[in-house]
């Protein structure tokens, strides 16, 4: 672990209590930070609480200030929040420019901010990117799109050396760009090559030993190591990841990225009986219909069957169906070694643990153990090095679903599920819980730790946790 901080330490120049970006410096999930609370619940530890519009981002802390976004009716907005005391000091909008449809539990504002420290940028799906400074003045935007994502947009941006990086990963388009963070002037753009999932994993940075920072994309078809500085494709491993929502954990001079292995392919008999209707045992384009949000995202699933496994004549053969979800083995639980160059595939892909794994959540590695929590409540844990399963037992108190990322800091893990259950796990390879808390609403965001506190967004509000004083 004193690997991982000196990495991060060569990358940011942020404070200690700053957490800059969608699950914190680099994606870790980890903070620095003592004295954070063991309990948090509506009536446990609570410093403050403020009312939020609807929206799925990630809470970022920079600068005693809260970032997130939201959405209200056609809107697109940014607050911001103190960090103290929860007032919120500005609100800014912009108008929607055309509909990316999304997963109901996805929404038109998942993607995180992100801050170099004296700005902010965000990425709404619906529009392209905007950059503010600290005090909500608009700096520039640049709109960008449509995409075509099957679930819509989740990947948040995240900046490198005065660039603001923006990976867009789906069936219909797929690159990754930089942008200058002062004028919004795209600096480089690589195309990626297509896959029939797309993905939804912010990237990751590493900072070799010698050499400029590496963008780190767990997308369709590829891990990849992109030069940050002009996007040249420095190594790519195949068969690694085929449709991840999971962003690339990189501790030292390891990437591990996780998926549920590709077999996970619903029957295509099911399909036949919702989608069939003349019962000639293919699914033809214009048997899916166009009205319903679910019906909208199959047709978007089946067109990229079509063009990306199949041969593109508008019919979706049960071949093509089951090539299109088992891409030769991909997915799993997988540690890569990072610092090679070209097709990586053979020589740096290490242990794959492929059984009982999440599609949300990313791990988080602390103190030498990887965590990994997924729905029903079941965490588990493993060796890094080995990929061996230490621990697997359910959580009695929060057996839901998890979409807001494991964070971790002053030696607990704390896990958020879906219904708002709040548990605190003692770190160690004999964890255990220190308490449960409930929210009492929805929760997919992921939490965000700095300056000793603990924000938590739910469905409609931001928390603020801490240990409260008790007086002189």
């Amino acid at each position: 672990m004193r690997i991982l901080g000196l990495c991060l330490m060569s990358v940011f120049a942020f404070g200690a209590a700053d957490w800059p970006r969608f699950r914190g410096p680099n994606g870790a999930g980890i903070s620095t930070e003592t004295g954070l609370p063991a309990e948090l619940g509506r009536d446990r530890n609570v410093l403050w609480k403020a009312k939020t519009p609807k929206g799925n981002s990630s809470p970022i802390v920079v600068r005693g200030k809260v970032w997130i976004t939201g959405h209200e009716g056609d809107e697109r907005v940014v607050l911001c929040y103190d960090a103290a005391s929860g007032s919120l000091l500005w609100r800014t909008a912009i108008s929607k420019a055309r509909t990316e449809v999304p997963n109901p539990l996805n929404g038109p504002t998942t993607p995180s901010p992100v801050s170099d420290g004296s700005s902010v940028f965000v990425f709404f799906p619906e529009f392209g990117l905007l950059a503010y400074d600290l005090n909500g003045k608009e700096l520039w935007r640049v709109p960008l799109g449509p995409f075509g994502g099957i679930q819509g947009m989740a990947v948040s941006p995240i900046y490198s050396d005065g660039r603001v990086i923006q990976l867009i990963d789906t069936p219909e388009v797929a690159y990754l760009a930089a942008f200058d963070a002062k004028t919004g002037k795209q600096v480089w753009k690589k195309d990626r090559p297509i896959g029939f999932l797309g993905s939804y994993a912010t990237p990751s940075l590493y900072q070799p030993s010698s050499g400029p920072p590496q963008i780190v994309v767990a997308g369709a078809v590829e891990l990849t190591g992109y030069d940050a500085r002009n996007g040249e494709r420095l190594w790519w491993a195949r068969g690694v990841t085929y449709g991840p929502a999971v962003l690339p954990l990189v501790a030292g001079d390891a990437v591990f990225t996780m998926e549920p292995s590709g077999d996970a392919a619903p029957p295509f008999n099911a399909m036949l009986t919702q989608f069939d209707k003349d019962k000639n045992g293919t699914i033809e384009m214009t048997e899916v219909g166009n009205e319903k949000i679910n019906d909208q995202i199959m047709r978007r699933v089946f067109k990229s069957i079509d063009q990306n496994s199949g041969n593109g004549d508008g019919v979706v053969t049960e071949e093509e169906f089951k090539r299109a979800f088992n891409p030769g083995g991909a997915g799993g639980l997988v540690r890569t070694r990072l610092g090679g160059r070209g097709d990586v595939s053979q020589t740096h892909v290490g242990w794959k643990h492929t059984k009982g794994l999440p599609y949300v959540t990313a791990p988080v590695l602390y103190s030498g153990i990887l965590y990994v929590i997924r729905n029903g409540g079941i965490l588990s844990t493993f060796n890094p090095e080995t990929g061996g399963l230490l621990r697997e037992e359910r959580l009695k108190d929060a057996i839901g679903d998890y979409y807001a990322q494991p964070v971790a800091g002053d030696g607990k893990i704390y896990l958020v599920s879906h219904e708002g259950k709040v548990t605190v796990i003692q770190a160690g390879e004999k964890w255990e819980v220190l308490s449960s808390g409930e929210l009492d609403e929805k929760v997919i965001a992921t939490p965000a730790i700095s300056g000793g506190h603990i924000f938590v967004r739910t469905d409609g509000t931001l928390y603020c946790f801490g240990v409260k004083s008790t007086g002189s």
